[in-house]
């Protein structure tokens, strides 16, 4: 009970916080320029190796997508770049330097899963020393990422575990050429070569530096010539997967390779394209996955006063420990971005991943993002895009200043097929009589980002998550029980 009561106290404390800052000031002016300027550039490609240029400190916007949100998005690499970082600003022009640091408690109760059935609570430290070396030697640019990931607080082995733990290691580590006008195309390029984070499209198969406690990194090489905001851009990449060890060093996953390529199209702003095909092959890893995996994303960027969309499907086929795999997984989403001095996003949701009896057969995410849409990740993460049916979802977004960001959400998720696993959470009913209505997730956020003063390098997070168990978890074996999981967290992340 003392522990439970723990998780109250911090949230009580954290709202009294909010609400003692929480002043008149003259930002509303500048909230309709700031979503202008901001539907203007998304970003796919970009992202995976320079951030656009308004991913600074400024003002929340409505209009962010799920692999663009403050949930996700990486940051830290544009406000040093633009020299929003204290130590940029003091650095000479040929260094680049920033730090951050993100400490997050999150606990819950009732748990979902057959290893947890209770309570669990933990405090999730990340430090970042990001570097950059630049023109010194054109066209040669350095880049320098040490990280430093903890659970000081964690239950059931978690802070030795390789999803909750890093001790401070190496997440970028490699040297880039950089082209102008790549082979008279008109677009400028980079080539890669070491250690490197990826990202495609929304993440939902490849993604970096996330909510929760897991950065996926690459050994190899990669070319990215433009970008989304250019009429093409393509993204070509050959890596080995780097291995996480919690106390020793990360090295790449002997006789395992995963390559791939991405190619973006905005030729129209009603259409915008994306398509890639990612291959993995894992040689003496546990589950030995041959898989290729193909899809495209087709959209509309959100614009104030404008409805918008977004589809995106995905087919995988290949094997999984000798087992022929063919499996798919479906998004899309409909969206609208009101035209008002306080902007507000309403989307509608579906996913769709396909399952098996056999989880050798159900949709494999690979380096996925799952913050925005399936709820919070890191300890807690009820849902994962894998055997899965969420037909009926609900996401809002309301800025009511522009340091003030609420979101919040509503799903219902079911299994999508009742034989198969409840992936994540070790309960699978064979016969399939326990069904497959796994439940609704409410999920509610408030993120504060001051701007003004010594205030601005830091922001503030509080949510709270809901699971209202779905009747599945009364009829499977070894069931944690029917009593409703609740999950809260406080996070605050600062930058030098």
């Amino acid at each position: 009970m003392i522990r439970k009561n723990r998780l109250l106290i911090y949230l009580i404390k954290f709202l009294i916080f909010i609400g003692f800052f929480w002043n008149n000031s003259a930002f509303a002016a500048e909230v309709k320029n700031v979503e202008k300027e901001k539907a203007k550039s998304s970003s796919v490609i970009a992202r995976s190796h320079k951030p656009p240029r308004e991913a600074s400190n400024a003002p929340f916007s409505a209009q962010e997508t799920v692999g663009e949100t403050r949930f996700d998005f990486d940051n830290l690499t544009g406000l040093m770049e633009n020299h929003k970082t204290p130590l940029a600003a003091m650095a000479p022009d040929w260094l680049n330097l920033a730090v951050e640091h993100r400490t997050r408690y999150d606990a819950y109760d009732n748990g979902f899963t057959r290893a947890i059935p209770g309570f669990n609570d933990q405090i999730h430290q990340r430090t970042r020393f990001l570097m950059e070396i630049k023109n010194i030697i054109d066209p040669l640019k350095f880049t320098l990422e040490l990280t430093d990931i903890r659970a000081p607080l964690a239950n059931f082995g978690q802070g030795q575990s390789p999803v909750f733990a890093n001790h401070f290691d190496f997440t970028q580590l490699h040297l880039d050429y950089l082209f102008k006008n790549f082979l008279g195309t008109g677009y400028n390029a980079t080539f890669e070569v070491g250690r490197f984070l990826l990202e495609t499209g929304e993440a939902r198969l490849l993604g970096g530096h996330r909510w929760g406690t897991f950065t996926p990194t690459f050994d190899g090489i990669r070319l990215v010539v433009g970008n989304d905001q250019e009429k093409w851009g393509l993204q070509v990449f050959g890596t080995r997967p780097v291995n996480r060890q919690p106390t020793h060093m990360d090295w790449n996953t002997p006789e395992t390779y995963f390559s791939g390529l991405q190619i973006t199209n905005r030729d129209l702003p009603w259409a915008n394209v994306d398509y890639y095909f990612l291959q993995l092959n894992e040689g003496n890893r546990l589950r030995k996955r041959n898989l290729s995996t193909t899809g495209f994303r087709l959209f509309a960027k959100p614009m104030a006063g404008q409805m918008d969309y977004e589809i995106e499907s995905m087919y995988q086929f290949g094997d999984t420990q000798d087992t022929k795999v063919f499996a798919h997984r479906h998004h899309g989403e409909i969206g609208y971005s009101f035209d008002t001095s306080m902007p507000l996003r309403l989307v509608y949701l579906f996913d769709f991943s396909s399952g098996s009896q056999d989880p050798n057969k159900n949709f494999d995410i690979l380096y996925a993002k799952r913050r925005v849409e399936y709820g919070p990740t890191g300890m807690f993460g009820p849902f994962f895009p894998s055997n899965l049916l969420s037909p009926v979802g609900f996401r809002a977004t309301f800025i009511p200043r522009p340091d003030v960001r609420l979101m919040m959400s509503h799903r219902a998720y079911w299994l999508a097929n009742k034989h198969g696993a409840y992936v994540g959470s070790g309960l699978q009913d064979p016969t399939g009589q326990a069904g497959t209505f796994l439940g609704n997730m409410l999920d509610i956020s408030v993120g504060w980002a001051p701007q003004w003063s010594y205030l601005k390098r830091i922001s503030f997070d509080i949510g709270y998550s809901h699971i209202f168990k779905g009747d599945y978890f009364d009829k499977v074996a070894q069931s944690p029980g029917m009593a409703d999981t609740n999950y809260g967290y406080t996070m605050a992340t600062i930058k030098f």
